[in-house]
């Protein structure tokens, strides 16, 4: 209970800006703009290949996370969007995963289908970092999940 208070405190730090997200919602079809449905299309890529690299769900949620706070803060153009989300998910990979398990940079950009180097998405995570004061544990949604599985456990061996 203890760790699930001091989670529900730096909850707020971790969360995307609620006036940024609007504007995407709101946002309509147009080629200097991420839409709902542009950033819904990236996140179903990056479960995509969470998939296919075997990578955990942890990470899949720490990437979203990672974007939708970056695109809440940041005017990003459609045409970076890849270049963003690609980026979020080697971070949150970097941050949950084996260093043996993960994909080499090339690799995830050929996957991945994106048109940028790997000097381009080395750039893109730069900025993601600074912009989000970028730290590794993160608290998301699956950490509260987590945290209620566990305790529905202790109760459940308990009685």
């Amino acid at each position: 209970m203890k760790e699930l208070r001091v989670n529900y405190e730096q909850e707020a730090d971790f969360l995307p800006n609620g006036k940024g997200l609007n504007l995407i919602v709101s946002a309509q079809q147009s080629a200097d703009q991420i839409t709902a449905k542009c950033r819904n299309v990236k996140v179903e890529d990056l479960w995509s290949l969470t998939s296919f690299f075997g990578y955990s769900t942890q990470t899949f949620v720490l990437a979203v996370s990672l974007l939708d706070r970056f695109l809440a803060m940041t005017r990003v153009q459609p045409r970076y969007l890849s270049c963003v989300s690609l980026s979020c998910l080697h971070m949150a990979a970097r941050v949950t995963e084996e260093e043996c398990n993960l994909t080499p940079t090339d690799e995830l950009i050929r996957i991945g289908q994106c048109r940028f180097t790997v000097s381009d998405l080395c750039r893109m995570e730069k900025i993601v970092t600074e912009k989000l004061r970028f730290q590794s544990k993160a608290v998301t949604a699956l950490t509260f999940l987590q945290l209620y599985h566990q305790i529905t456990l202790t109760h459940a061996t308990y009685r």
